[in-house]
């Protein structure tokens, strides 16, 4: 069962149901609870919590704290799992330039019915998690390796659709509560802060992981590297990296409303005396899609077909169906 959709009550029984799901795709579960799952598969480790109401599972302070009406899914990615250690101090998570917090992404969901959700998986373990965190409004998270372009340590990867430090924001322009979240691993989040992450070794700066954003704030996910996307976010990506700035406008065809689907590529500053960005790779099975957004609005979760392969169309996005 590669994806799987429905609905569920609420944030809780949405969580339940998406570790239930990995678990008959072949993930171990190492320790679940209601609200947290620490789970594996092929070296790769995900650590899970949700949280409703004024809970912050993180070990630093968010701005500004989640009131009583917040509800979110959190994850960071790591190397191993410990039984004796707090859910966000597993080993080899991102943490904080210069800190021993870790760091990581969540995404925003409102307390009540979630009337939508798709689960999807491919053949090499790559998670993409989409839901309707608020009535008519899309989040995500996912994980997975990259298909990387060349030959380096690393490649691991993992997003959200909100960064976990403003998550009790009630901004009217916060991705995925009162706006679709961007395509994962778009370029910028929310007020600048991180919202994926990849561990690189990119020249000195090694057994790391690469946060995303412009900010170089600890507590908004910076973790001493900032890496590019080529899919605009909140921000434009960098001038010196290929992008689709501006592309995506033209990129569905409004006469047959063929969609075309662009591969998400990430990319890594270069060290000093080096400068420039180097291509890491891109995110199998997602891509930047404006098929589902106005003025073309194809419906949400439908199914388009490219060859023999299938994609369900999400706002800013495609994900491939793995049957």
């Amino acid at each position: 069962m590669p994806y799987q959709t429905g609905i569920a009550t609420d944030a809780t029984e949405l969580f339940g149901k998406m570790v239930a799901w990995l678990q008959t795709i072949g993930w171990t579960v190492n320790a679940e609870t209601q609200t947290t799952a620490h789970v594996s598969k092929n070296g790769m480790f995900v650590n899970l919590c949700t949280t409703i109401g004024n809970n912050n599972p993180w070990g630093h302070t968010w701005s500004p704290a989640p009131g009583a009406t917040v509800a979110g899914m959190h994850l960071y990615a790591g190397d191993g799992y410990s039984a004796g250690a707090n859910w966000n101090l597993q080993p080899g998570g991102p943490k904080g330039n210069g800190q021993t917090y870790t760091v990581g992404a969540s995404a925003r969901l409102h307390q009540g019915q979630i009337n939508t959700y798709g689960f999807y998986s491919d053949a090499s373990d790559n998670i993409c998690i989409v839901f309707e965190g608020q009535p008519g409004i899309y989040s995500n998270i996912g994980w997975g390796r990259l298909n990387k372009a060349g030959v380096y340590t690393g490649g691991e990867y993992f997003f959200g659709s909100t960064p976990a430090y403003y998550l009790g924001d009630n901004s009217v322009n916060i991705p995925g509560l009162t706006a679709n979240a961007h395509c994962p691993c778009a370029h910028g989040g929310f007020s600048h802060a991180a919202i994926y992450y990849i561990k690189a070794d990119v020249d000195t700066f090694t057994g790391k992981w690469l946060s995303s954003g412009t900010t170089t704030t600890v507590t908004q996910g910076y973790t001493g590297r900032i890496a590019a996307s080529s899919v605009p976010g909140n921000n434009t990506p960098p001038s010196d990296i290929a992008s689709y700035a501006g592309l995506v406008n033209r990129a569905t065809n409004e006469a047959t409303l063929a969609a075309a689907l662009l591969p998400v590529k990430l990319w890594a500053p270069r060290d000093a005396g080096i400068g420039g960005y180097s291509l890491l790779g891109d995110l199998p099975s997602i891509f930047y899609s404006n098929a589902a957004n106005a003025p073309l609005n194809l419906p949400i979760g439908s199914n388009i077909r490219y060859g023999a392969d299938d994609y369900a169309l999400y706002p800013n996005f495609a994900v491939k169906k793995v049957a």
